[in-house]
């Protein structure tokens, strides 16, 4: 089986939003955690305020994504001139204003705060820079994809009602014959091994991967799937060096 030949050939259709609905992980873990309060986002409409975590974090994945995209589509010599600080500030403090437009001009972070989550920000590219290739190899990987869709009724007796989700990074390991699939979390100070038993949290790239070999015809044992952690926050006096990383 030729994967790379399945994926590229594989056309994911559009929703149909006259006749179809959709679920995505978002809806199904907030119904895990609380129906009510899931009735509440998606039954009530009651729009969960904007926070500057969501600011921060969807401008560190949208800077790590363009950096991955020029570093393997375009080569290490664009990616280097890439500058990562720029357009992670820019996009984080746009996101800020454009969210706080949203709600009538009110602020919902002080100017100190958004100065420690930019600095925070350059703080984990700067390391993510330095330690890029203990993380993603250059040599043997194909980038195949960033928010690689899929769109697929996860219930044959419900053939309208489609999941959506979005894949951050989606990756071919031409030595192991294996797709690899990233998930791009921001943390404050990482995940706790309470997090990591957290079914609702671990069960996302779980479901994902196998969705993603239906949607794509990959056999689901080539699959992998890692969560790729970037923290805020490291211990000022850490006990042991692995916690010097923000990288988790």
């Amino acid at each position: 089986m030729n994967i790379i030949e399945n994926i590229n050939k594989t056309v994911v259709p559009e929703m149909d939003w006259d006749t179809e609905k959709n679920i995505s992980y978002t809806q199904l873990s907030a119904w895990m955690e609380c129906p009510h309060r899931w009735a509440e986002m998606y039954i009530d409409k009651i729009k969960t305020p904007p926070n500057i975590y969501f600011s921060f974090g969807t401008a560190m994945h949208e800077t790590l994504q363009e950096y991955m995209e020029l570093m393997y589509n375009k080569g290490q010599q664009h990616a280097d001139e890439f500058d990562a600080h720029k357009h992670f500030q820019e996009g984080f403090i746009g996101l800020y204003k454009g969210d706080v437009e949203k709600v009538g001009g009110v602020h919902f972070a002080t100017q100190k705060e958004l100065i420690e989550f930019t600095n925070d920000g350059l703080e984990i590219i700067d390391f993510f820079l330095r330690h890029r290739q203990e993380h993603f190899h250059k040599h043997g990987w194909k980038l195949l994809g960033i928010e690689m869709p899929v769109l697929i009724p996860p219930h044959e007796d419900y053939p309208n009602v489609k999941l959506m989700g979005k894949l951050d990074l989606v990756m071919f390991d031409e030595t192991l014959h294996r797709v690899v699939i990233w998930d791009i979390k921001t943390s404050t100070r990482g995940w706790t091994k309470y997090d990591k038993e957290n079914k609702i949290k671990t069960s996302q790239m779980v479901m994902y991967k196998k969705y993603f070999a239906e949607q794509y015809d990959v056999p689901v044992e080539n699959i992998d799937v890692r969560y790729f952690i970037v923290k805020r926050k490291i211990a000022a006096n850490p006990r042991y060096q692995i916690m010097k990383s923000r990288i988790q």
